[in-house]
Order: structure tokens, then sequence, then C-alpha cells
């Protein structure tokens, strides 16, 4: 639980962390307009040996770089001057190494295993304390230093003014670790259900139309999405369709998991999820991302660091 705790504190302040260990990459000082997606694609596809782009970053703060995913890793960008900052490699990073810690102790299955029960044991140890403390109701230090009453006393005070926050933690963490099992119960608990995206095909692009640029893939995905903030740009070249993931900020949980699906050609949406549509079941399990952003992105998550996005990068500038 040592580990978890500081593993996870670590965590809550990764993006934070990750600009301070690489400022090169992430602090520019704005400069006017911010130029169109496609043009700092450009300049990162040329400056790395005419690497296709997989998907846009824009970023979220002026003062930030916007970031271009390439086959071989992440390439920084101003996107006010479209200077290439220099790229990050893929490869094991300490903020990755710490989430790996965090969600599996590094140790793959069996480590996500032992992190899944440990909640449960944790649980376990607060009930049993809790048990244990209630006919003596110590709250109050009185023993003196040096004296075993002393660390008895400790003990119960700590105890019990900690039990509900780590009761919080635990619960949580272990709901999240047993998701699958869990959901069934959550979800008619609140007396609610996933939500399901439908998803309709597309018309046949006319022979010898031409696909639209990310601009215009993102301008229509704002106009389904009034005041979110697009935060990624998957490109077609990769799934067939522009799926534009956009951060709500008015929605406190799941604010991430707005997410529109678009023809390339036509523009046509072909699917779209909104975080206000979200049901009460969804959103207790919001931290963890709505099930449609999952299925475009996996893992990734908005104004993270680059450890979070993508599990280990090395920078190579």
């Amino acid at each position: 639980m040592v580990i978890l705790g500081l593993t996870g504190s670590i965590m809550e302040f990764e993006p934070e962390l990750d600009r301070l260990l690489h400022p090169e990459l992430s602090y520019i000082t704005p400069e006017g307009r911010v130029l169109p997606l496609s043009e700092i694609g450009d300049a990162a596809s040329r400056r790395f040996s005419g690497e296709p782009v997989v998907a846009y970053l824009p970023s979220l703060s002026p003062n930030l770089s916007s970031q271009v995913v390439l086959p071989s890793g992440i390439a920084y960008v101003n996107q006010h001057t479209g200077e290439v900052l220099g790229m990050r490699t893929r490869g094991q990073t300490f903020l990755g190494y710490v989430r790996e810690l965090h969600v599996r102790l590094a140790g793959g299955n069996f480590g996500r295993n032992i992190v899944k029960l440990s909640g449960i044991a944790m649980l376990f140890s607060l009930a049993s304390g809790l048990y244990l403390w209630w006919p003596i109701k110590q709250v109050t230090i009185r023993g003196k230093w040096g004296t075993k009453r002393l660390w008895f006393d400790l003990h119960n005070a700590v105890g019990i003014f900690s039990l509900l926050p780590l009761a919080i933690l635990a619960a949580t963490g272990t709901i999240i670790g047993f998701e699958n099992q869990v959901g069934p119960l959550i979800y008619k608990l609140t007396r609610s259900s996933p939500i399901h995206i439908t998803r309709s095909t597309p018309p046949e692009p006319a022979p010898g139309a031409a696909a639209m640029t990310p601009d215009e893939a993102v301008a229509i995905a704002r106009t389904h999405m009034p005041g979110a903030i697009p935060y990624r740009v998957q490109m077609p070249k990769y799934g067939g369709l522009y799926v534009v993931a956009l951060l709500n900020p008015r929605e406190r949980v799941a604010g991430d998991g707005n997410v529109v699906a678009l023809d390339p050609y036509s523009g046509h949406v072909v699917s779209l999820s909104r975080s206000s549509d979200l049901s009460r079941g969804d959103r207790i399990f919001g931290g963890k991302r709505s099930n449609s952003y999952r299925k475009y992105f996996g893992n990734a998550e908005p104004d993270r660091s680059l450890a979070s996005k993508h599990n280990g990068i090395r920078s190579s500038v």
C-alpha cells in the first residue's frame, strides 16, 4: 500500500513532472496566430524522414507545444511558428515505470492481480481495525514518550482519523480493479445502463474525391460539441475515419469522453458520443474514461504527460 500511495501521488502530478523533466520540448512563447494542424503535421513529417501523421494532440494551453504522433514516436511542435522542438521516441521512462509500478507492480498480470487483491485486503484490515477500536473509542494521545501506551494511542488516533480516506481509496481502487465483475452491480444499484454508441455506415466516396483536412474535421466536430476543446485528432489512414476527441471544461466527470467519428470524404458523422449523455453508472467509472473513448484511443488521456499517453517514451532532440 505504501508503494501504491507513493506512485499514485507521483502520477497525480504526472503532466507537471513531465514538463519539468523536458522543458525544452514542452514550453513555448505564444506568438500570434495558431497554425493549422495540417501545417504542423507537415513540419513534423518533413523533419522526420516523411513519416505519416498518426494523430494530432493539439495544445490545450498557449504556452505549451502541440504534439504530432508519428510511427516512431511523438514530435513536439511550436504551433505558432511551426518549429519542430524535438521528438520523444518509444522506450521506458521514469514516469512510465512509476505508472507500471502503480498498476502492475512492474510484474505484468501477476503484479496486477496483487494490486487488485491488496485493495480487498486493505478493506478487511480497515474493517477489523474499526471493530477493535469501537469498544475503547480512543482518539486522544495520553501515553508518555517512549512508552508502549504512546504507540498504542498513536495507532488508535491515526487509524480512526485516516479510516475514511483510506477506505475511499481502497474501495475505489477495488472497483477499478474488478470493473468487469463489479460493473453490473454498479449499474443495477444506480438503475442505469452503459451508454451504447450507434455507428452508421459512411457513403462510398466519389471517384477521385479528396479527403478533407484535419482542420476541417475538427471544425465539423466542434459544431456538434459547442464549447468543447479538441485534444486529439486521429487520422483516417489508421482506422478509415477521422476521430476527434474533445474536452468539455464544464463536465467535471468524464469531460474527456466526447468523441466524434467522421467520414474523411463527406464529413458525415459516423458516430458521436457526448460526456453529458453518460449514465450514472458510466459516471462512477468516469475516472477510467468512457467506453467510446477507450474504443478509439485505448489508454491515451488529455493533457497528461507523454508517459501516460504512450507508456514509455524517450527524448530524442
